[in-house]
């Protein structure tokens, strides 16, 4: 849900980049909301052979939302936000994996989070961890940054800012 309030509140951000995963979350709630739309439509009888009152509410105010987080998604495959507009190519697209790493529309979504330019994300509870999970995560993640630096993903310069800012997080933490 996270994902979808995230794309509804980033509707006015077409830069930047959306992760795979938010972006299919978004939609996958969003066709949700359309289908209970379909059947309002079907309850209140107010539809015809072109559509109801709900379902084009439904797909008005998703219009803008749906436009921006593609146009991220796009970018985050490093496309530009134009594929859109040939929709069987930009499906393909939004179904690859992000590139890894900064590309030309900047660094890799953080899963979850709320673009700079909208404000800060809604609070989350924090759930309880023990104290040393934290630095078994950030074992991982510097592990996970030096296979992709010896698979050619990561230069050794990005590598050692990421993994800097691991440790840093992970002191602050």
């Amino acid at each position: 849900m996270n994902s979808y309030l995230s794309a509804m509140r980033s509707f006015r951000d077409f830069t930047g980049r959306t992760s795979r995963g938010d972006y299919w979350r978004f939609i996958l709630v969003y066709l949700g909301i359309a289908v209970i739309a379909l059947m309002l439509d079907a309850a209140f009888a107010t539809g015809n052979k072109d559509g109801g009152l709900f379902i084009g509410l439904t797909h008005l105010v998703h219009l803008l939302p749906q436009v921006a987080a593609g146009i991220r998604r796009m970018h985050d495959t490093d496309h530009s936000g134009w594929w859109l507009l040939l929709s069987p190519v930009a499906l393909v697209f939004a179904c690859f994996a992000g590139t890894p790493g900064p590309n030309r529309f900047g660094s890799p979504p953080m899963a979850g989070a709320v673009p700079a330019s909208i404000g800060a994300a809604p609070s989350r509870p924090v759930p309880a961890q023990p104290l040393a999970q934290p630095q078994r995560d950030v074992i991982a993640e510097i592990e996970r940054l030096a296979q992709l630096r010896a698979g050619g993903s990561l230069s050794e310069a990005e590598f050692e800012v990421m993994k800097a800012q691991a440790l840093s997080q992970a002191r602050g933490a």
